[in-house]
């Protein structure tokens, strides 16, 4: 069996060394069933323990179905023994001292549950799958964030192109805050304030990029409105009236869609 800065203990439930004791008492994560949190270790294994309390609670399991008893199945040994076998990781192990116990790969887990009783494994399975359904959602919401930080990154020195370009061609001089009045025109109708109200309102730190604290709408909406200003700039637009129609792109494009985030992560 393989694994990882773990010593196999042979003395374990079963000859066979599938539990291993494990230093690594971290725990990365935890779902929460029955009003119980379920802890998990650093490699994303389920507490049974916690399972078969959280179970008690809701009276759905006794305390002989403690994960004890389920592992001295020869039917979960197997099962185990094939999970290992497929996976190439240990796919149960015991964690020593008072916030050790008994942790598990997902399938054993759900196995146990039904093991304990089939509405229990429902509970559980249904928990497990939201639990998957966020984890995926946090990783395209990091991946559309990273993507979009990069657009409005490139899109901003077309918008100082722009800016630079407009004076000259007018025979104007170019002052450094053109530039930043330009981009609070943005921020005031995209966040409802210029940056340095942002970075105060936020605490954000004068040498950290304001985008990296934007939610992936904001981001987008700053984006497509520095690319619109570009635009406008290149056509000569006078200030007022680039701000008049910056503000209808807003509402018609993204301001539906930021109430709607701010609303997902408040609630």
């Amino acid at each position: 069996m393989h694994t990882t800065n773990q010593t196999i203990n042979t003395q374990s439930i079963h000859s066979a060394p599938r539990f291993v004791i494990s230093e690594n008492v971290a725990r990365i994560d935890t779902v929460n069933i029955g009003g119980v949190t379920i802890r998990r270790d650093a490699e994303g294994r389920y507490s049974l323990n916690d399972l078969h309390k959280s179970a008690v609670e809701s009276k759905k399991a006794t305390d002989s179905q403690r994960p004890g008893n389920f592992l001295k199945s020869e039917s979960v040994a197997a099962f185990i023994g094939a999970l290992e076998t497929a996976t190439k990781i240990a796919v149960c192990v015991k964690l020593p001292g008072r916030a050790g116990g008994t942790f598990a790969d997902e399938l054993i887990a759900i196995r146990y549950a039904a093991w304990i009783e089939p509405a229990f494994e429902v509970d559980v399975y249904r928990t497990f799958q939201s639990v998957k359904r966020s984890a995926a959602d946090s990783i395209r919401e990091g991946v559309d964030r990273a993507m979009s930080r990069e657009r409005a990154r490139l899109e901003a020195p077309a918008l100082t192109d722009a800016i630079t370009h407009g004076r000259i061609a007018a025979g104007k001089e170019v002052k450094h805050y053109h530039f930043s009045n330009e981009f609070d025109l943005i921020n005031r109708i995209a966040l409802g304030m210029p940056s340095k109200a942002y970075r105060a309102a936020h605490c954000i730190g004068p040498a950290e990029a304001i985008r990296d604290h934007l939610t992936p709408c904001e981001i987008r909406c700053i984006e497509h409105l520095q690319r619109v200003n570009a635009s406008l700039i290149d056509i000569g637009t006078p200030y007022e009236a680039r701000k008049e129609q910056l503000s209808k792109v807003y509402m018609l494009r993204h301001s539906r869609a930021l109430l709607s985030e701010i609303k997902r992560l408040e609630f």
